[in-house]
């Protein structure tokens, strides 16, 4: 191997889906499609998680709903009932054992902590996150956990915690997340304007090597 990251990634037999079926009612638009960079949200994410899965989809309501996109799309097979079904859908996907599951928000995953999550999934049906609160929508999981979700979402849905006490969970703490991101930028999300102007902030201060406010 070359040593590259997707070279990682692909060794690693991880898959990458990015959730962009949300109603960003926060947000007041769609926030998948605002401008971020040269990109928009979404791409800048999907770009991020191609450097370590293979293959990368996105999990959407609706096929055909953003156009621009160079990965191909899941369609959830339970619309209306929020990021569980997009994940039910997209391990249903997957070709891979695993797959790193993302919201279409985090514009500062690091892909060396989706690796890190792999290798501590060996042998659970998830890893995930754990700080003040665990990150389902930064974790990675075992193909096979598509089963729990549908068995949920048959019963009326519910949320992703909801899904993680139907599995094996191994949570990552804080102490070991920082090795592959020391600050913890992948779990920043864009949840609202107010969200979204301090990441353009913060995107501007990375170009520039200003310090950050």
């Amino acid at each position: 191997m070359s040593g590259k990251l997707d070279d990682v990634g692909v060794a690693a037999r991880l898959a990458g889906l990015v959730l962009a079926g949300g109603r960003s009612q926060r947000m007041g638009r769609d926030k998948a499609a605002l401008p971020f960079g040269d990109a928009t949200l979404l791409n800048r994410v999907v770009e991020r998680v191609k450097t370590c899965c293979h293959p990368v989809f996105v999990v959407t309501s609706a096929a055909h709903r953003y156009p621009a996109l160079t990965v191909p799309v899941v369609v959830d097979r339970w619309p209306g009932l929020g990021p569980l079904a997009g994940v039910e859908a997209g391990l249903r996907a997957c070709p891979a054992p695993y797959a790193a599951v993302v919201a279409c928000d985090l514009p500062f995953l690091e892909p060396r902590l989706l690796l890190g999550l792999r290798e501590h999934a060996e042998g659970a049906d998830a890893a995930v996150p754990l700080t003040d609160r665990a990150h389902p929508l930064c974790a990675v999981y075992r193909r096979e956990a598509a089963g729990a979700a549908e068995r949920l979402l048959r019963a009326g849905g519910g949320s992703l915690h909801h899904l993680l006490v139907q599995l094996r969970v191994r949570y990552v703490p804080e102490e070991l997340l920082r090795r592959w991101d020391p600050e913890l930028k992948s779990l920043v999300n864009v949840n609202t304007p107010e969200d979204y102007a301090r990441a353009l902030a913060c995107l501007e201060a990375d170009a520039t090597g200003s310090p950050r406010a």
